[in-house]
């Protein structure tokens, strides 16, 4: 069974827009990130209680990290792509030698290197844009990474 024509370009559009979220991770560029998200997208993540809303929130949230983590990199491990859908689990690691926001203020670099897997799941729409995105990782192993935690 063949796809149609509209669903190789959703798949085109999906991988395109996880294509250049890696590209800006690994470039430490907050404003490129944030660009690949629809200017009222919705991000889901574990370190907030409440989802992040809009562009500049997702610019913020990933320069607070580049901040945190200035050697930060990204690896995709595996993706699945279907329509305009984008399931996608990478390994990250970093660095931290740079001032870390947490929500009982700032902490001071540790100089300890993290790593970590993460999977996230994310809905474009016809442009590439993320309107929507899950994303899960282990908080409690990267604080004890970090040494800030049991």
């Amino acid at each position: 069974m063949t796809g149609t024509p509209g669903d190789a370009q959703d798949r085109t559009a999906a991988l395109r827009a996880l294509d250049e979220q890696v590209a800006a991770i690994n470039a430490h560029d907050a404003a490129r990130l944030s660009a690949a998200y629809a200017e009222d997208a919705v991000v889901r993540d574990p370190q907030y209680p409440e989802p992040l809303r809009g562009r500049s929130a997702v610019e913020d949230d990933a320069a607070a990290f580049f901040t945190a983590f200035p050697d930060l990199r990204a690896e995709v491990t595996s993706s699945v792509v279907s329509g305009t859908e984008l399931a996608v689990e990478m390994t990250m690691e970093g660095t931290h030698t740079g001032p870390m926001a947490s929500p009982s203020g700032e902490v001071a670099p540790t100089g300890r290197s993290l790593r970590f897997a993460m999977a996230f799941f994310d809905t474009v729409d016809e442009n590439g844009m993320v309107i929507d995105e899950r994303r899960y990782y282990d908080l409690a192993d990267q604080l004890t990474q970090l040494g800030l935690s049991g």
